[in-house]
């Protein structure tokens, strides 16, 4: 990886701990020379020059913002953890500041994420997307009535799902909310969708891992007592209202997610770490 010469600071000004980081940060890489650029991804637009990589300040939600700015761009991301549990994250504060040079050097190690393509067919034509997604697209209702959701995979019917709604997940986000709806750890370089039910009406309907080679569609069915109000979640923030007899289209993004970490960084610490695996 080239020397980075030019640095954008993405940072969640809603907490202070990473306000803290940011400043931390930002004065750590100016005194190495570095430019910088400040993102604070709670304001409505975002907007940056030019940069050589991304550092994502807070919890996940900040590096799943910064991805979506970044994508198409090309710009590899380091996620530092100020927030909880930061799956996402590939650093801890403390240890950035002091492989600071390292990371300007070029020293740090760059790691492929794939990334969910979402779209949605109303009437045949597209109403939403093609967008990236990098950890979930989830379809469910705000109102406390299950629904119907009719899969497809590629050529195949999969099956009719009656409940609370559908996470389809990327590797990445398998550690998020399709692990609370009892999906599996997947390795994060590996290409493939994981599609859990959420609160399925049903004991046999259970999460499945399916390749990425295929696209998946999710038509909306009617619902039993009438219309009902269902919503699509891109990374929990892009959103867009479904109607019935909308599709969603889920294949693979065109681009993948650069991330950054140290040349030590072990995917399974982070997951013994985060999730106190071996302890009694």
């Amino acid at each position: 990886m080239k020397p980075i010469k030019n640095v954008a600071i993405f940072y969640n000004s809603k907490r202070s701990r990473a306000l803290a980081f940011a400043a931390a940060i930002e004065r750590k890489l100016r005194a190495a020379g570095s430019g910088v650029q400040k993102i604070c991804v709670n304001d409505a637009y975002c907007s940056f020059k030019k940069a050589d990589a991304a550092v994502a300040v807070g919890g996940d939600g900040t590096v799943l913002y910064a991805a979506r700015h970044v994508i198409d761009r090309g710009i590899p991301v380091l996620g530092i953890n100020a927030g909880g549990l930061g799956f996402l994250s590939g650093i801890e504060q403390k240890e950035f500041l002091k492989s600071a040079p390292v990371f300007l050097a070029g020293g740090f190690r760059k790691f492929k994420r794939s990334l969910l393509s979402v779209s949605v067919l109303r009437g045949g034509k597209t109403v939403f997307g093609p967008l990236p997604a990098l950890n979930d697209c989830v379809i469910r209702s705000p109102e406390s009535r299950a629904f119907t959701l009719r899969a497809s995979f590629g050529t195949q019917f999969l099956s009719e799902y009656f409940g609370d709604g559908l996470i389809i997940s990327t590797p990445s986000g398998s550690t998020a909310y399709s692990l609370a709806a009892s999906g599996p750890i997947v390795m994060p370089d590996l290409e493939l969708f994981l599609l859990s039910p959420i609160c399925p009406h049903t004991l046999t309907h259970r999460p499945i891992v399916l390749s990425a080679a295929e696209e998946l569609k999710v038509a909306v069915q009617d619902g039993r007592s009438g219309p009902q109000v269902v919503s699509l979640s891109l990374d929990g923030q892009e959103n867009f209202g479904l109607q019935p007899g909308d599709t969603v289209v889920v294949g693979k993004y065109p681009r993948s997610f650069e991330m950054l970490a140290p040349q030590g960084f072990s995917y399974f610490d982070i997951l013994r770490r985060k999730l106190s695996w071996g302890e009694r």
